[in-house]
């Protein structure tokens, strides 16, 4: 396989996007709840990336929201009848059960699977774990939705396999690539990946008091490294620290970063970190006969504090058509003197980093999810890509068509009280129908 490239998807931020505060471990959900969100400008805020990223050569593909409330899975909790009936009582029995069936969360699609590229894999073909996110109760909605859009992404796309999630319970708890990092050579080959998780549910662990609790379980990291064919020498698995846990950092994408041959850690990221990176980067320089660009920011220099609220590690690495890098930081990182300072720094240390872009999306970040959050990275041949649907890709045309859309329908303020209102549920629905149709055309 030759010619390999990295598309992004990214989810199109919903209707209904409000701020519950649901977020387990989350700071910015934590804070942020009760306030009133604009979910026109969280949607126009995501479309501008995905027009950014489209713009440098990328192939950026998007989901379409899943709709909302989710009547299905309120009438399995036992809320049935009229509909009206339906949202007062679940508002009087559960209003987090409520914010939890109108959640957006979707919108973070490095949380909707893992993956494994095909030059990796030991049956070459590319694989898709879906996430199980079952550690959020509103999260783990989304599961089965994400399955059905990404059988459906890739139905014609030949050696792709979209496998289903793992069992929805706490041993098995997964939150997809949010989680992991793949490295690789400049050309897309010889990867070598690295699964982060939380906990690894040892008697002496669950004892421990956290304050925030870890989300994503060592058993599931193994699992999904099996469900993606991946040879087990190509496989690392490390710790997050509990003290970045504690500070707010509910995934690894919030303290740590990879792209082709480069990994950005934070010192207080990984247990037993210097072991960790000794042997990552004796079988990287291994196997793709380079060595590997292991940067680590100090505590000194950038607080777990400051990283969590600017979230630089969250920014977007991306090779533009030209072969160049290209940084997508958070807004936050510009007013940040410690940020600015360690980009300098990086830009210094990496050539081939040509520009730094900053992106506003100030209705994303006060829930807790920055510009790598709001997309999946995968890894395709020219031959696949030209077989996916070409309504997903996001071309001019599209972006229009979605534009337009977000500017004439979506709301530009939302509280928890709108949720109990059936008008708003049903223009919700309208709106994420009108979405489908265009991902469908």
């Amino acid at each position: 396989m030759s010619s390999l490239r990295e598309l992004n998807i990214d989810g199109l931020i919903g209707p209904t996007h409000h701020f519950g505060g649901l977020g387990v471990g989350n700071k910015a959900s934590e804070e942020s709840q009760h306030r009133a969100s604009n979910p026109r400008a969280a949607a126009l805020e995501g479309l501008y990336k995905m027009r950014l990223v489209s713009s440098l050569g990328i192939t950026q593909l998007f989901l379409p929201p899943p709709a909302r409330p989710a009547w299905g899975w309120l009438e399995n909790l036992g809320f049935t009848g009229d509909r009206g009936d339906v949202l007062a009582r679940c508002a009087d029995i559960s209003p987090t059960v409520l914010s939890a069936a109108y959640s957006s969360a979707f919108m973070w699609t490095a949380n909707a699977a893992t993956m494994s590229a095909a030059t990796d894999t030991m049956d070459d073909c590319m694989h898709l774990k879906v996430a199980n996110l079952s550690a959020n109760l509103h999260r783990s909605i989304e599961s089965e939705e994400r399955h059905q859009q990404m059988c459906s992404l890739f139905a014609n796309v030949p050696r792709v396999r979209v496998h289903p999630a793992l069992l929805s319970c706490a041993p098995l708890r997964d939150e997809g690539a949010a989680n992991g990092m793949r490295l690789c050579s400049p050309f897309g080959h010889d990867g070598c990946y690295v699964f982060v998780y939380g906990s690894d549910d040892g008697p002496s662990e669950l004892q421990q008091s956290r304050r925030r609790p870890p989300r994503q379980s060592k058993l599931a990291s193994q699992l999904v490294a099996q469900s993606l064919q991946l040879p087990s020498d190509r496989c690392f698995f490390v710790q997050q620290t509990p003290e970045a846990i504690d500070a707010g950092v509910f995934h690894n994408d919030v303290i740590a970063t990879s792209h082709e041959n480069l990994l950005l850690y934070h010192e207080q990221a990984f247990v037993d970190s210097a072991n960790f990176i000794d042997q990552l980067s004796e079988q990287f320089s291994s196997r793709a006969k380079e060595s590997l660009l292991a940067i680590q920011i100090h505590a000194s220099e950038l607080s777990l504090a400051e990283a969590v609220s600017t979230y630089l590690f969250n920014s977007q690495i991306v090779t533009d058509s030209d072969g160049g890098w290209r940084m997508i930081c958070p807004s936050a990182c510009q007013a940040s003197d410690s940020v600015q300072s360690f980009l300098a720094r990086l830009r210094r240390a990496v050539p081939t980093l040509k520009q730094i872009d900053y992106v506003h999306l100030q209705q994303s970040m006060a829930n807790g999810g920055g510009p790598a959050c709001l997309r999946l990275r995968v890894i395709l041949d020219e031959e696949q890509i030209h077989q996916l649907p070409k309504s997903s890709i996001i071309t001019e045309d599209v972006a229009h068509r979605l534009q337009s859309i977000i500017e004439a329908e979506y709301p530009t303020h939302v509280t928890m009280s709108d949720l109990m209102r059936l008008d708003f549920a049903t223009h919700a629905e309208h709106i994420a129908n009108q979405i489908a149709r265009v991902w469908g055309s």
